[in-house]
């Protein structure tokens, strides 16, 4: 997937406070792959709508939403599952992992169908890199929200998709452990030529070079 198209899209069922001054309801915006972005609005302003309406997990939406030149609601279930797997990956900010499983079997999830002894080494480094290592056998439900929040973000990464899109990602982490998954966050999406879309409440309080929406 190279692009995902935004056209004139606002929420069916609730009208955002600041409609009028947003840089994306109503607007045309293409999310090209490689392209980084920090979407930045108040709680309540419709972050988490938009971001599972680019997932495709639900159409609750006036205008249309393109993968590619698809439009996303006319699309096959099966279809929009299959992009979810290579194309477009969302760590909702409820994290949503499964809490009977360990924290290596939750990310490892994230390999779907393949080897999963080859993503081993690669899990260890980014849990290492996030101070989760400790934790991967340790059942999901026995571990802090912070614990979960990392633990999110290396399942993210282990197999990374062409668009990442966080929701509110860092909302339990210090500052520190925050500047270190936004590192990490950075470097893999680099490397793998993905873009990021970061929903946040504020804009990050450091260094940067994402493009910032206010939606």
């Amino acid at each position: 997937m190279d692009n995902i198209v935004l056209e004139n899209i606002s929420p069916k069922y609730f009208t955002p406070k600041d409609l009028e001054q947003s840089q994306i309801w109503k607007k045309n915006i293409t999310f090209q792959k490689g392209k980084k972005f920090l979407i930045v609005a108040p709680s309540g302003s419709g972050k988490s709508t938009l971001a599972t309406a680019i997932l495709g997990t639900h159409f609750q939406y006036e205008g249309n939403i393109k993968y590619d030149q698809q439009i996303v609601k006319n699309l096959h279930l099966e279809k929009i599952v299959e992009n979810r797997k290579e194309g477009v990956s969302l760590l909702f900010q409820d994290v949503r992992l499964i809490k009977d499983l360990t924290i290596s079997e939750n990310i490892l999830l994230r390999v779907f169908n393949q080897d999963r002894k080859k993503f081993i080494p690669l899990m260890e480094e980014y849990a290492s890199r996030l101070g989760v290592e400790s934790l991967l056998n340790k059942k999901a439900e026995n571990c802090s929200y912070g614990e979960r929040q990392r633990s999110a973000i290396v399942r993210s990464l282990v197999n990374p998709t062409d668009f990442l899109i966080y929701d509110e990602c860092f909302s339990h982490l210090d500052m520190e452990n925050k500047k270190i998954a936004f590192s990490l966050i950075n470097e893999v999406s680099q490397k793998n030529g993905s873009s990021v879309l970061f929903f946040e409440l504020n804009e990050f309080p450091f260094e940067h070079d994402y493009q910032i929406l206010h939606l």
